[in-house]
C-alpha cells in the first residue's frame, strides 16, 4: 500500500477496536481495486464521541465504521440519517459528505438480506421466520426481514422477554408484519411451522464456541435454514447441530463482508469484491 499526501482515510471506530477484522477486509478491497484510500482503526472511548466525528469532519475523513458501543451514540452528532438506520434506531456506517455534511446509515440491513439471498440461496424469504435474541443487531435483522414482502410473521425468542416484546413492538409499528415475542423454552412450537432461524445472540462466538442459542436442538428439522450471525469461529456449535437435524446452516461471515461492502460503496462509489474481502477475513483467522 503506497501511503501519500493524496491518500484518503476510512476507518472505523469503537471501544474496544484492536479485535476489529474491518482493516483487513477493506483494505484488501482496496488493495484489489487499486485505489489511493487507506482504512485505519480508531480507538475512541464513549465520552469522545461527538469529538471524534468532529476530527473526521476537520481532517477530510472520507467515511467510517461504527461499531460497539457506538452505534446509537454517533446518531446526535450526524447532519442527517438514512431510513433504514432511524427505523433500527443505530448507525454503523458514516460518510463525510464532500461539504462537511455527516450521513450516517445502517449497512447491516443489507448485509443479512443479501447474505440469505445469495450465500443461503433464499431467493424468496420463509413466511414464517424465527429469530434469537433481541439486542443491537436483532433490530436490524428484524427490520430487514419485516420490510421483506415474502416474511408474513417473526417470532422474537430471547432470556430476557421484556426486551423482546419491546422489540417486536417497535418493529411491528414500524414494518406491519405480525411479530410476537417469547422465551427460548417456546423454541420447539416457534420452530415448528418456520422456514428461517437467525440467531443473533453471541451465544457460540470465540472464545466460548461450545455453546448455542438453542435450548432445545430437536426443535430443529430438515427444510429449515439455520442463519448464525456469529463468524468467529467460522462454523459454530449451532450449525452443526442444525446440520445434524438435516437442516441446511450458514454462518455470519458473509453478512459481516456485505454490510462492509456496502459501507465502502456508500463511500466511494466503487463495488468492492466480496470475496477478496471475505478472504482477507479468512486469514485472519489462520494467522
Amino acid at each position: 500500500m503506497n501511503i501519500s499526501g493524496t491518500t484518503t482515510i476510512l476507518g472505523v471506530i469503537g471501544h474496544p477496536v484492536a479485535h476489529s477484522f474491518s482493516p483487513a477486509m477493506h483494505n484488501a478491497a482496496i488493495a484489489a481495486l487499486g485505489v489511493d484510500f487507506c482504512y485505519v482503526a480508531f480507538h475512541v472511548l464513549p465520552d469522545r464521541v461527538g469529538e471524534a466525528l468532529r476530527g473526521m469532519r476537520a481532517l477530510g475523513v472520507r467515511g467510517l465504521n461504527v461499531t460497539i458501543p457506538h452505534k446509537v451514540a454517533v446518531m446526535e452528532h450526524l447532519s442527517a440519517v438514512s431510513e433504514e438506520a432511524r427505523a433500527v434506531g443505530a448507525v454503523n456506517t458514516i460518510f463525510c459528505e464532500p461539504d462537511g455534511r455527516l450521513t450516517g446509515h445502517n449497512t447491516d440491513v443489507y448485509g443479512i438480506l443479501t447474505a440469505l439471498r445469495v450465500s443461503a440461496g433464499l431467493g424468496r424469504l420463509p413466511a414464517r421466520v424465527v429469530v434469537i435474541g433481541a439486542g443491537g443487531a436483532g433490530r436490524a435483522v428484524v427490520y430487514g426481514l419485516g420490510t421483506s414482502p415474502d416474511v408474513e410473521q417473526i417470532t422474537l425468542l430471547n432470556r430476557t422477554v421484556e426486551r423482546a416484546e419491546r422489540l417486536a413492538e417497535d418493529m411491528a409499528g414500524v414494518t406491519g408484519k405480525r411479530i410476537e415475542a417469547g422465551p427460548p423454552s417456546e423454541q420447539r412450537r416457534a420452530l415448528r411451522d418456520a422456514g428461517l432461524v437467525v440467531n443473533v445472540t453471541s451465544l457460540g462466538m470465540h472464545p466460548n464456541v461450545e455453546g448455542s442459542p438453542m435450548e432445545d436442538p430437536s426443535a430443529l428439522h430438515p427444510g429449515l435454514t439455520v442463519y448464525d450471525t456469529v463468524f468467529n469461529p467460522l462454523e459454530t456449535t449451532l450449525m452443526r447441530q442444525a446440520r445434524a437435524a438435516g437442516a441446511r446452516a450458514f454462518g455470519g461471515l458473509d453478512m459481516l463482508v456485505y454490510q462492509g461492502a456496502r459501507s465502502f460503496e456508500i463511500w466511494t462509489g466503487l463495488k468492492p469484491s466480496p470475496e477478496v474481502m471475505k478472504g482477507a477475513v479468512i486469514g485472519r483467522f489462520r494467522t
